[in-house]
């Protein structure tokens, strides 16, 4: 079974699997994937930079490559498909949410540094329970600051916030009373600002809750407009979701060769795993969910490139069905290889822990279903 690309998407994955085994994999030989060392990132980025495809998600107008939604795609995949866990380095991050910075003064306080890795930014969507244990949404008061510049009192509770305690600013979605909801830049080191205690997700990752008690937000700090905050922030998470599926898929392929390697090999019983009809059942099942996903994959990411209007829809099922079949495709590996891929630090054990956080973030499963049944009711059968 093989989906075939367009030729010079097949090249562009062609020279990535060449660049991360020729420049990736001997840098990082050795490397505790869940705990690089900084310097590490910064010098597969520079590397990356030199051969051609570190600013591939950057637009032409901020000195990049200007890469679709479709070209980011086979990126991303090819990336996954070396089965190297830190190849994703290789691809810098695009403008993101910082791209509604769209003034002279915004581009050049907020937006060119992010572009040029001189700060960091995280994105704290998610609500979560404040220091007195009740939940309220986060809220942006319109006020007179100290310098007699209008702006905002931002108060309330943020968690989940991935890279947070990294950061330099926190990009956060609150509530302005009677006028919908806002997108505002807040040092994180702004008085009011409170950081909770970092947690460790099972994948590795961290991430951190913030506190937010009348912290005053200059006018300046607005991305965008009072009133498009909400749904600027779903546009953000849509393009996160489908690199998300991309990894995904790539990652399942390469379970899939991974797996075809193990039982094709030697065994103990003298002749190959893939012998047993039971061991060929578990391996098809294994080589359906790649394929499946794939071509969810990229028929998300074509309708995202045509901007059509169902792009959202397709890219939340292209997720939905992605994460699901690595993580059922891992599961199955496992079985496959047997006890020794349970033993902390093998890559399927670390793939497994990070496949079943990927069910959850951007958009648990059950959700996505939501999504997509929504759309079907709107639409009729003819959406089917």
């Amino acid at each position: 079974m093989q989906f075939e690309l367009t030729p010079d998407l097949t090249d562009l994955q062609s020279r990535l699997l060449e660049f991360v085994t020729e420049q990736i994999d001997p840098l990082t030989d050795g490397v505790d994937p869940e705990s690089p060392p900084p310097s590490l990132r910064r010098e597969i980025a520079r590397r990356s930079e030199a051969a051609g495809f570190y600013r591939l998600a950057l637009p032409e107008s901020d000195g990049g490559l200007g890469g679709g939604p479709r070209l980011l795609t086979a990126a991303r995949e090819a990336l996954a498909l070396s089965g190297n866990p830190l190849a994703s380095a290789a691809l810098g991050s695009g403008p993101g949410i910082m791209r509604l910075a769209d003034n002279p003064e915004q581009r050049e306080a907020l937006y060119e540094p992010i572009v040029r890795g001189e700060r960091r930014a995280a994105f704290a969507f998610t609500e979560t329970l404040r220091p007195d244990g009740s939940r309220k949404p986060t809220e942006a008061i319109r006020a007179r600051l100290d310098d007699g510049s209008d702006g905002f009192a931002v108060s309330g509770a943020k968690g989940f916030v991935t890279g947070g305690a990294d950061s330099d600013w926190l990009v956060v979605v609150a509530n302005v009373p009677e006028e919908g909801t806002a997108l505002l830049v807040i040092d994180r080191d702004a008085p009011g600002v409170s950081e909770g205690e970092l947690g460790a997700s099972i994948d590795g990752s961290t991430h951190s809750p913030f506190f937010f008690d009348a912290v005053p937000v200059p006018g300046s700090r607005l991305l965008g407009n009072v009133g498009d905050g909400l749904p600027r922030a779903m546009q953000n998470i849509d393009r996160m979701r489908l690199g998300v599926a991309a990894e995904c898929v790539g990652w399942t392929r390469w379970v899939a060769r991974t797996t075809l390697q193990r039982i094709e090999g030697p065994h103990r019983s003298g002749q190959p795993l893939a012998e047993q009809q039971q061991v060929q059942a578990i391996f098809a099942d294994i080589a359906a969910d790649s394929f499946a996903a794939r071509a969810a994959l990229y028929q998300a990411a074509d309708a995202r490139e045509a901007d059509e209007s169902t792009a959202g829809t397709q890219v939340a099922a292209a997720k939905w069905l992605a994460s699901e079949c690595l993580h059922r495709s891992v599961d199955r590996a496992i079985q496959l290889h047997g006890a020794q891929a349970l033993l902390r630090g093998h890559p399927l054990e670390r793939l497994y822990r990070w496949s079943r956080s990927l069910r959850i973030a951007e958009g648990p499963t059950e959700l996505l279903r939501l999504t997509v049944t929504r759309h079907i009711r709107q639409n009729g059968p003819a959406a089917l």
